[in-house]
């Protein structure tokens, strides 16, 4: 049976920590991109062990600021993540964000090798609260490679 993703506790659980170590700067929609066209070659050279690289030695490649690479399979196991490498072999399928909506369900339907632009709600990990947030998703030989910006404070 497939452990819950801790993905989301373990965000709140950075809370006000994450807001007092962060920079303030975000990291922009052309720098996810390039971080996932990063993570893509990577994953060509060096195959499944790319997953490991990212996870466990998260370098300013994968991790900086509130830019942080992770990639899910097919049917919605995270198979690598830079800010939290406990997260990898977890189901992600049935997250949701605060509204309601499952948007790993979202980037498993519109993923494409094209990249595209997923919205939804996430705790913001240089604030600590949840905020809008879209994410840059790229289907590559049957895995999502992921980096996501974020847009402020919800309601702003």
């Amino acid at each position: 049976m497939p452990k819950a993703l801790p993905l989301l506790a373990a965000v709140l659980a950075l809370g006000g920590q994450a807001a007092a170590e962060w920079p303030e700067d975000r990291g922009t929609a052309r720098e996810a991109r390039a971080m996932v066209e990063r993570a893509i070659a990577l994953y060509d050279a060096e195959g499944l062990l790319a997953f490991r690289e990212i996870s466990r030695d998260p370098a300013p490649e994968f991790l900086d600021r509130d830019l942080y690479v992770f990639v899910i399979d097919r049917v919605g196991f995270m198979a690598a993540h830079a800010l939290f490498p406990e997260a990898v072999g977890s189901s992600a399928l049935h997250a949701r964000d605060i509204e309601g909506k499952y948007y790993v369900r979202e980037m498993l339907e519109r993923a494409s090798e094209d990249g595209v632009w997923v919205d939804y709600v996430f705790l913001d990990p240089i604030r600590g609260r949840p905020a809008p947030k879209s994410a840059w998703v790229v289907l590559h030989d049957g895995f999502l490679f992921a980096c996501g910006i974020y847009a402020g404070e919800v309601g702003v």
